[in-house]
């Protein structure tokens, strides 16, 4: 009896580890399988990781931008600055779908956008209409400022300094009149006759000992007289590329070879990114965006009343091709710099996916809902004409992005999956 009883359950315990080998086998061809099809997607998309940047030799010129980040002096009226929009709590944006005025009392026409990976080299463009470019090669701005542009720039003291088009975006902020500069009648920088004498008045509220022996350290071969508002916006330059690297998300560890750094769902729902949801075609690159291109994804138009149409990339470059055109945004800790697209016009992921899957229903039925509206200071209108509507439609029926022309039919299930990779794969936990 007891014989009988030991061999059942040395048969029961046998079938049991059987059951789980079998399992295990399977669980590991599937993963291979799933790692194999991602692989080959990788290759035909041509992504590469973003490289770990090395610590900036010049330790005392990221501190010097850390300080100036975070000072008011910047501003017109001292009430803003750059830190009071790229906020901690918004993970380097501000969570609002548009940012505040300076005197907080009005919305700007965009969202504000986050600073993770925004020192990458491929960087070459910034704002959301790329009206800040800079040629690597040539070493040529294109900016708002004519003084900055060309091959041989009026303000050569100040672009000469400027080894980006991160360091000259800096320098748009401080005077743009409702982010940071404030009305004439309010303030010494907001009554400069232009630009430059703006950014020369900055300068001089920054001549006091702290600042002082900061610029000497931060650029020990500049005599002090030679201080500008270059140096100024390299500093904030410099901060911002080694505070906001974000390279250790999921997805960018399994770029870079690591088969387990992903969760088999998350290799689901990137799987499905790059095939069926066809979002690759856009966000591609180690860091899931493309900073050199631009391009309408139909997103409804809405602002504060009365409504103002923002065509994007055409007020910039005066082609009307490009109306409604915007830079494509990366991806990197998504979840967390919510509300999105370049007027916040759609608050969580689910939105925005609902939205690609479906983008003629989407413009036509978008509403700002009264619990939202209550949010916002000013009184808002959406873009509802129907002449418009159809602009927008048609601005995504080129062959930038010839995915949008019709629905893409992703099921209940497949959202899911995407959604899961952009929330817990792209997040880094830094």
């Amino acid at each position: 009896m007891k014989l009988q009883f030991k061999t059942n359950f040395m048969m029961k315990q046998f079938i049991k580890l059987s059951l789980i080998f079998i399992s295990l086998s399977v669980m590991a061809e599937e993963k291979a399988v799933i790692d194999h099809a991602i692989r080959q997607q990788i290759k035909i998309f041509n992504l590469h990781s973003i490289p770990i940047l090395p610590k900036n030799p010049n330790r005392a010129q990221v501190e010097l931008g850390r300080l100036l980040f975070s000072d008011t002096r910047l501003s017109g009226n001292n009430r803003v600055s750059c830190q009071t929009c790229h906020t901690v709590a918004g993970a380097t944006s501000d969570s609002l779908p548009m940012s505040r005025s300076e005197d907080g009392k009005g919305i700007l026409r965009r969202n504000t956008p986050n600073l993770f990976n925004v020192g990458a080299k491929s960087r070459s463009f910034m704002f959301w209409d790329g009206r800040v470019h800079f040629d690597a090669k040539t070493k040529i701005f294109k900016t708002p400022e004519s003084a900055l542009n060309g091959v041989n720039p009026k303000a050569a003291h100040i672009s000469s300094v400027l080894t980006s088009a991160l360091s000259a975006q800096a320098l748009f902020p401080i005077v743009a009149e409702n982010e940071m500069k404030g009305r004439k009648g309010e303030n010494d920088i907001a009554d400069a006759k232009d630009n430059l004498e703006a950014w020369d008045r900055v300068v001089r509220r920054l001549k006091i000992p702290q600042y002082n022996k900061l610029f000497q350290m931060a650029y020990p071969n500049v005599p002090e007289y030679q201080i500008n508002i270059g140096h100024v916006a390299e500093a904030i330059g410099a901060f911002e590329r080694e505070e906001f690297q974000a390279v250790s998300s999921p997805f960018q560890r399994y770029l870079r070879g690591d088969n387990d750094a992903m969760t088999h769902a998350q290799k689901r729902g990137f799987f499905l990114f790059m095939s069926t949801g066809k979002c690759i075609v856009c966000h591609n690159g180690g860091d899931l965006g493309n900073s050199t291109a631009f391009a309408s994804a139909g997103t409804p138009q809405w602002s504060a009343s009365p409504f103002k149409v923002d065509l994007g990339r055409a007020e910039v470059t005066g082609n009307t091709i490009q109306k409604f055109f915007f830079r494509i945004p990366s991806l990197i800790n998504v979840a967390k710099t919510a509300p999105y697209m370049h007027n916040g016009a759609f608050q969580t992921l689910s939105e925005v996916i609902k939205h690609y899957d479906y983008v003629s229903k989407s413009i036509n039925i978008f509403e700002i809902s009264n619990e939202r509206q209550r949010k916002i200071p000013v009184e808002i209108k959406v873009g509802k004409n129907p002449l418009l509507l159809d602009d927008i439609w048609l601005s995504t029926q080129t062959p930038i992005t010839p995915e949008l022309r019709d629905r893409l039919f992703l099921t209940k299930i497949e959202m899911n999956y995407i959604e899961l990779f952009l929330k817990e794969a792209l997040t880094d936990s830094k």
